[in-house]
């Protein structure tokens, strides 16, 4: 027979200690161990990321042949640079927005599995479903982030960019700590802010690998997708700390025998791959 048991344990940061920036964040420690995490995960992470990948532009090219009837006329238009007008790159600009909108249950559930590669824990593809539990209240949030984000964009696009790495953590607040998309934007915003130089340089560095994928056509994604998502994880779990629930399976000592001495006593993990979310 055997008895099972539930234990907690707090891994990194806190929201106390984001708001007033008491946590470790070093650039190159980030990296390296983003880098680390995302070789040794990568055959069983990448499925995922792939999957999310391939849904976003199918949603992007769904929006575009609803406003404008064929995804062509705007892809000819950024490519030539003729005919580029007013309405078409509204269009651009809404499919992108709704595609990012639509896909926020599928890029939760890649994110829940990089936090699990940040404390250490395995993954497997089929993990990604597990953002659909948060499906309405991450696509709230990430409507909200969008807005906000696309506000700041027209205000001035440094501007819009700043706020895409202020409002990075939020969607992971919402589902790891359950607060209120409001409060995780919130908490994201000061928590970046707190750490503004760290951050920056962290996000200067994937900006520069995304820039080189996309200059190798694209073949440099299959590394700096999953890369960025672990570097997303990381930071979360530097700043925010990460609580794991860990279910183990001790044998329970029989009314009638001695309990055993084996090494069969010590404590089994049967499900180590959870945590609040």
């Amino acid at each position: 027979m055997k008895e099972t048991t539930k234990k907690s344990f707090h891994v990194g940061g806190s929201i106390e200690k984001a708001m007033v920036g008491d946590v470790e964040l070093q650039p190159i420690a980030v990296l390296q161990e983003a880098f680390k995490i995302t070789a040794k995960n990568f055959t069983k992470f990448l499925p995922a990321v792939i999957c999310l990948f391939i849904a976003q532009i199918a949603l992007l090219l769904l929006s575009l042949k609803i406003q404008l009837g064929n995804p062509s006329v705007f892809f000819d238009a950024f490519l030539t640079g003729q005919g580029f007008t007013a309405d078409i790159l509204k269009a651009g600009f809404m499919a992108n927005f709704w595609s990012d909108v639509l896909i926020a249950p599928l890029y939760v559930g890649v994110s829940l599995m990089a936090l699990n590669h940040s404390v250490g824990l395995p993954t497997k593809p089929s993990q990604i479903v597990k953002g659909f539990s948060f499906t309405l209240v991450s696509i709230i949030t990430m409507l909200l982030i969008s807005s906000i984000q696309g506000i700041g964009s027209s205000i001035f696009p440094l501007v819009g960019l700043f706020l895409t790495m202020a409002l990075s953590m939020a969607i992971l607040l919402v589902c790891e700590k359950r607060v209120t998309p409001i409060k995780a934007i919130q908490y994201s915003f000061m928590a970046t802010v707190r750490k503004v130089m760290p951050m920056t340089a962290i996000y200067l560095v994937v900006m520069i690998l995304f820039f080189v994928s996309i200059v190798t056509a694209g073949i440099g994604l299959i590394w700096t997708l999953p890369f960025f998502f672990n570097v997303k994880a990381i930071i979360y779990r530097n700043m925010f700390g990460i609580t794991l629930q860990v279910t183990a399976a001790t044998p329970k000592a029989d009314g009638n025998k001695p309990e055993s001495k084996s090494d069969n006593n010590v404590s089994e993990p049967i499900n180590n791959d959870t945590f609040n979310a």
